[in-house]
């Protein structure tokens, strides 16, 4: 990112401390903008002495990968009511140069407002009003490579009848480089670090997160969505490609004997090893996990054809559980 931005970005009241330190970071390769220079030499003899001579130097600027993860700090119910309603979240920069990150909140339909999209100056998950500020012009800090942020969306309901409000009513918080973003591959010249290209990353450098949120107890509700993406790194629905189905479950009561079935579409198949629960992978096989895939078409005893299924069994009040599983298109 340009010096101007760091110093635009860093001036404002809600950067007034450090960003947060980087900890057990992955590895991201040799830094962007990182010259890698190289020269070769020769030796010989001639007239019975030995002679030597260099070849050029030769220097290669390392591009700037552009590369972003964003994700929901908890699995609680969203219950929203007049007074201001917290969600966390965690964005982290997995480019390997310096980059800053254009964020955005918004909650669709219904009677619930998003109040503001703010960065968590202190990293408490509290919501500060005199602190926690929302980033200067939507972006925030200049983050290093491996360096994550914590933002909160402020809600509230904005009508004293919450019961209008759908049970799809979905808060959407969206991540993207500032530098740029699209399919993968796609390369802006001399915009990275040190003067070098920045090159678009397998995220398409954005992330989006979507939250099921309510205004208080309605009974269980189950909300889905869907990804799409192409060989090439598009997300353009074409054969091969493959589609990443979420189900986000969530639950205002106790309940006992809960259970998720999701067929698969036809004109796609199932992807072996895709299905998870709140993130970590359960077997496609029927045995001692909760997740299985049917492929007889028996989805519970019932013929919806090949599909997969999840056994929750006896769930918490607020809370919220996610399946995912994935299924190319054909």
């Amino acid at each position: 990112m340009r010096t101007g931005l760091v110093a635009a970005t860093l001036a404002h009241p809600a950067f007034a401390q450090t960003a947060p330190a980087v900890a057990d970071r992955p590895a991201f390769g040799t830094a962007a903008g990182t010259p890698i220079i190289n020269t070769a030499g020769l030796r010989y003899d001639l007239d019975g002495s030995s002679q030597s001579t260099v070849s050029n130097t030769v220097t290669i600027i390392v591009a700037e990968r552009l590369d972003v993860a964003l994700v929901r700090d908890d699995h609680n119910a969203v219950v929203v009511t007049t007074a201001p309603t917290v969600v966390p979240l965690t964005l982290t920069n997995l480019d390997n140069g310096n980059e800053s990150f254009t964020v955005a909140a918004t909650v669709a339909p219904g009677q619930i407002a998003l109040q503001s999209l703010v960065i968590d100056t202190d990293d408490d998950g509290l919501y500060d009003p005199a602190r926690d500020l929302p980033p200067v012009e939507g972006r925030t800090p200049v983050l290093a490579p491996g360096q994550l942020i914590k933002l909160l969306a402020i809600l509230a309901t904005t009508s004293t009848a919450p019961s209008t409000v759908p049970a799809t009513t979905t808060l959407t918080v969206t991540a993207r480089s500032t530098t740029g973003s699209g399919t993968a591959g796609e390369t802006y010249a001399h915009a990275g670090d040190g003067g070098g290209d920045a090159v678009v990353g397998p995220t398409g450098a954005s992330a989006s997160v979507a939250i099921p949120v309510g205004t208080g107890p309605a009974g269980p509700s189950l909300f889905k969505s869907q990804s799409v993406r192409a060989a090439d790194g598009s997300q353009n629905a074409v054969r091969d490609s493959v589609i990443t189905y979420t189900l986000e479950a969530r639950f205002t009561d106790a309940v006992s004997g809960a259970r998720i079935a999701d067929p698969i579409p036809a004109g796609t198949v199932f992807v072996p090893g895709s299905l998870t629960l709140d993130g970590a992978p359960l077997s496609d096989g029927a045995d001692d996990d909760a997740g299985r895939f049917d492929g007889t078409g028996a989805q519970g005893g019932s013929p919806q054809g090949p599909g997969i299924a999840v056994v929750l069994g006896r769930v918490a009040a607020a809370s919220v559980h996610t399946v995912q599983f994935k299924a190319k298109i054909q």
